[in-house]
């Protein structure tokens, strides 16, 4: 099994926390998102939409970090990562979409304007950061409020709801950005979830950005 993808992303992360709660190893093939690499014709023939990480399994090959994991927890479904219940199911699809649809497409530019944009070149467009910081607040606030009547996102477990938002937070919070201060559940979901012995592994997956 393979990952294309760099330990820097977001994305890349997702599946690889993923795989180290399954305990599964997988060769992480290194695409330098810094120079472009995902734009080069042999990763387009992986991704046509010149993103990571790609998952190549025995000659199968499947892009976008949602999916990815959820085939990831159908072909290794022990430790189980989505609820059995069809209501805390349906709650963790919810929030594995409002990731994808209402937090990262505002919480991106953030983080890359503030944190990889030295790494990209080019000047920070400071205009994308504020317009980011204001539209991410309302699924901060969302999440905080659910976490008031549940440990984590989709209820009592740990899930793959938690882990669409884990890279973003972490990055966020490093930004400098005051995400924890006034959302109290926030800051105890996030102090649970960093202390998994698999984040802590992807957490230390080569050096950081923001520790350089």
């Amino acid at each position: 099994m393979k990952i294309y993808g760099h330990p820097w992303s977001t994305n890349t992360r997702k599946v690889l926390m993923v795989l180290a709660e399954k305990a599964r190893e997988a060769e992480l093939s290194l695409v330098m998102l810094p120079n472009g690499e995902q734009k080069l014709a042999a990763h387009l023939a992986l991704h046509p939409f010149a993103k990571v990480p790609v998952l190549e399994d025995e000659g199968f090959v499947v892009y976008e970090a949602s999916a990815i994991n959820r085939y990831l927890e159908r072909k290794y479904p022990t430790p189980a990562l989505l609820p059995r219940d069809p209501q805390s199911a349906a709650l963790a699809d919810q929030w594995i979409s409002t990731a994808d649809c209402y937090f990262a497409p505002h919480v991106d530019p953030v983080i890359i304007e503030t944190l990889f944009r030295r790494y990209l070149g080019g000047e920070a467009d400071l205009a994308a950061v504020k317009s980011g910081r204001d539209k991410l607040q309302t699924a901060l606030d969302t999440a905080d409020r659910a976490l008031q009547a549940s440990l984590y996102l989709a209820g009592e477990e740990f899930s793959l709801a938690d882990i669409q938002f884990m890279p973003y937070l972490e990055y966020l919070d490093k930004t400098g950005e005051e995400v924890f201060r006034q959302r109290p559940n926030l800051r105890a979901w996030w102090e649970r979830c960093s202390q998994r012995p698999s984040w802590q592994k992807v957490a230390r997956t080569g050096p950081q950005p923001y520790e350089n």
